[in-house]
């Protein structure tokens, strides 16, 4: 029997499409609200995005490319390459084990040991899942329209590195604090990269790096964010900051919400 290119193909897509469909359906079991958030067709776009991310590391078992979603899902999309998480990479990069269950098993135990220390900067003295600290810290952001200088950029960095070990104690105690000092200074750049100068609009910009993940300015599983930062139609610096705002601040509070109407102690963080 001969079969042909066009059959190999069908068979292809037809096994892709299986694979998207089960992951979808496991995703709105286990993340139902970042599903809720995204809608079925970005989540799927997520899915496939991840699906080659873990490739990329030579992750092709299914067990292993669903549960490299599961991590982006849990830290951001850019969790492989984010300041923060250096240890994400190296376990991706470690070829060593030539098994690669055991390599995902390994990056698997790594992120929830990280995320139970973490959780403790989402929970009030009772131990209840809370955002109070950092929301009305982010509500301080509505002033400084100042352009920083390059006088004042070391006091800045200064500033703004103090603000993230008095919001998040235990995510920078646990990230130490030579990675926070070179995620809040490469924040600084990446905002100077989108022509976002101002003083409120880099703090914005580098707290949600820190909040939602490294690379949350390029997460398909926050769309709003690359759409905001790359909008020709705002060439005003000022109106999009203002609109990253409170697009952001709105994410958080639906997130919140569901998170709370659901009683999902972990929902705060995942």
């Amino acid at each position: 029997m001969v079969i042909r290119k066009q059959q190999v193909e069908a068979l292809e897509r037809a096994a892709t499409e299986a694979f998207e469909d089960r992951t979808y359906a496991h995703l709105k079991k286990w993340f139902p609200h970042h599903c809720k958030l995204l809608g079925e067709d970005q989540a799927r776009r997520v899915i496939r995005h991840g699906w080659e991310k873990a490739k990329s590391y030579d992750l092709t078992a299914e067990c292993c490319v669903r549960s490299y979603i599961e991590f982006m899902f849990l830290l951001g999309g850019g969790f492989d390459s984010d300041i923060l998480l250096p240890w994400a990479a190296e376990i991706l990069n470690d070829k060593s084990p030539r098994d690669e269950v055991a390599r995902a098993d390994r990056l698997y135990h790594k992120i929830w040991h990280y995320i139970d220390h973490i959780a403790l900067d989402y929970r009030d003295a009772n131990g209840q899942p809370t955002t109070e600290r950092f929301m009305g810290d982010l509500k301080q952001l509505r002033n400084g329209d100042e352009t920083l200088t390059p006088a004042g950029m070391p006091q800045f960095l200064e500033s703004l590195e103090m603000r993230f070990h008095r919001l998040f104690p235990a995510k920078c105690d646990y990230v130490g604090r030579e990675n926070v000092r070179q995620a809040v200074s490469n924040g600084v750049e990446s905002a100077k990269g989108y022509g976002i100068t101002i003083e409120r609009g880099i703090t914005l910009f580098t707290a949600m790096r820190f909040i939602l993940g490294g690379g949350f300015d390029q997460d398909l599983l926050l769309p709003w964010a690359s759409t905001i930062l790359t909008d020709q139609r705002i060439p005003d610096q000022f109106k999009r900051v203002d609109k990253l705002y409170a697009e952001g601040v709105g994410c958080l509070r639906r997130w919140w919400d569901l998170s709370s109407a659901a009683g999902d102690v972990k929902g705060v963080l995942e």
